[in-house]
């Protein structure tokens, strides 16, 4: 598929890194020189210097030939222009946007459409960051989670911990523990668990596993003790995501929400006036005031400042002096390391790039995927296949599972057939339209896993 990227941020590097190395042909454009040079020297694509929403700079991208546009710059205005420009000059025939203004997003039904804006998607990058910390909040003990067939089956990672029930027990017991479940990775000291077969769960142990949504909390037990829910909820930052979370989490929890400057602060009070959020105008780092509002007694503290470093810092401290909770936005890479080694004292690292690119993922659909989730900071995903053809034109439909020859480091999680939740077992046959999950260690495998999944070229659907 040809691909034009619009944006030279981290979500469009990383989104263009994939789709070239799932064998797109990609260009991406945008006014950063420095930053597209850099690009260009590191993957395989086309880099065109302009102002990304003008005809000029789609033209010479290869706008008249191109498949999907995907404007992912900064700025709404701008990627809303450029699906103007790309549908009425250009015909590109399907366009995917993303904004993060809450004006548009209230108004998008009526806004975007095809007898409307022309854009054919739209990623909510507020909505899909709170998301993904509600259902973390809901399920504590998870670091990270993705959704698929229809919400329906997460894939979620957890450490485990004492007073887990399997603690010490063999890793395939997981899978009988309670309801149909699998653990697809489990990486001890960073590293990867190729023959799970032969060991045991121990304290540490960084645990991918696979289930029924509403049996998560079960399976949780089998891993680490589960924790009192949280009551008390303190957001520190007035960015977009911390509103959109103190509104979404007020519905359940008492939330105090701190906010260093007093503009944004003041902003942020007015937006929230019809809710039950307490707003302070006050410096998350200082913990005279944290103590004063008895901040430093909160369930949980989420730190989702626009800064990393007071992120990370706010957490730190009341993690180390008040033995708070803490839940952390990281945006950038400088600090990944600092905050998801063994040794960090923060206790959830949340990265809003990776769910992001997620979402992205999903709606540029491969032949024969449904859905993606990337985990670990991008280097490993999980991918919702749908099934499709017969045992004469697929290397899948109609084998047993122990003779598929799948590509290296990649797991199988659970198969969905009709209504019907099945375990991967080794006698079990694959059918056309069951839907698959399956994780891959290495999402350099992706390519590998998607053709052996998808029917071969010839073959002809059923109408």
């Amino acid at each position: 598929m040809k691909i034009i990227i619009l944006g030279s941020g981290d979500v469009s590097i990383e989104l263009a890194k994939y789709l070239v190395n799932a064998g797109h042909a990609v260009t991406i454009a945008d006014t950063a020189y420095d930053a597209l040079a850099e690009i260009a020297n590191r993957i395989d694509l086309r880099v065109v210097i302009g102002n990304p929403a003008s005809p000029d700079t789609l033209r010479r991208a290869g706008a008249d030939n191109t498949e999907l546009l995907v404007a992912t710059t900064s700025d709404d205005e701008a990627n809303i222009t450029a699906c103007c420009v790309a549908q009425f000059l250009f015909k590109i025939p399907r366009k995917i946007a993303r904004l993060r203004s809450a004006e548009y997003l209230q108004e998008a039904g009526v806004l975007f459409g095809p007898n409307s804006i022309p854009i054919d998607h739209i990623i909510a990058t507020e909505y899909i960051t709170t998301q993904s910390i509600m259902s973390m909040i809901e399920l504590p003990g998870i670091n990270e989670i993705g959704s698929f067939c229809d919400s329906r089956i997460i894939v979620a990672s957890t450490k485990v911990e004492l007073g887990g029930k399997l603690l010490g027990k063999s890793i395939n017991s997981f899978s009988s523990y309670d309801g149909k479940a699998s653990v697809l990775a489990v990486y001890r000291d960073k590293k990867y668990l190729s023959d799970l077969k032969k060991e045991a769960f121990q304290i540490g142990d960084e645990v991918f596993f696979c289930c029924e949504r509403d049996r998560a909390l079960s399976q949780l037990s089998a891993l680490r003790k589960l924790s009192i829910g949280d009551r008390n909820i303190t957001i520190a930052g007035g960015t977009h995501i911390a509103d959109s979370l103190a509104r979404a989490l007020s519905e359940k929890y008492s939330v105090k929400l701190v906010e260093s400057d007093p503009i944004r602060a003041k902003k942020t009070a007015q937006h929230l006036h019809d809710s039950e959020v307490e707003v302070y105008n006050a410096d998350p780092i200082d913990m005279d005031f944290m103590k004063e509002e008895n901040i430093d007694s909160t369930d949980l503290y989420i730190a989702a400042t626009p800064k990393d470093e007071t992120n990370i810092m706010s957490s730190l401290m009341l993690r180390k002096i008040h033995n708070v909770k803490t839940l952390a936005l990281i945006r950038g890479d400088s600090f990944a390391d600092l905050t998801v080694n063994d040794k960090s004292d923060i206790d959830t690292v949340v990265f809003p790039k990776d769910s992001i690119i997620s979402a992205l993922l999903s709606l540029i659909r491969q032949e024969s995927v449904e859905n993606v989730h990337l985990f670990r900071q991008g280097k490993s995903e999980a991918i919702e296949f749908i099934l499709e053809g017969s045992r004469f034109t697929s290397k899948i439909i109609g084998k047993r599972v122990d003779s598929l020859n799948l590509p290296k480091g990649v797991t199988l999680g659970l198969v969905i057939r009709g209504k019907k939740l099945l375990q991967i077992e080794p006698d079990l046959k694959f059918e056309d339209k069951d839907r698959l999950i399956a994780y891959l260690d290495d999402n350099s495998q992706m390519r590998k896993l998607v053709r052996f999944c998808r029917p071969f070229s010839f073959w002809i659907p059923k109408w």
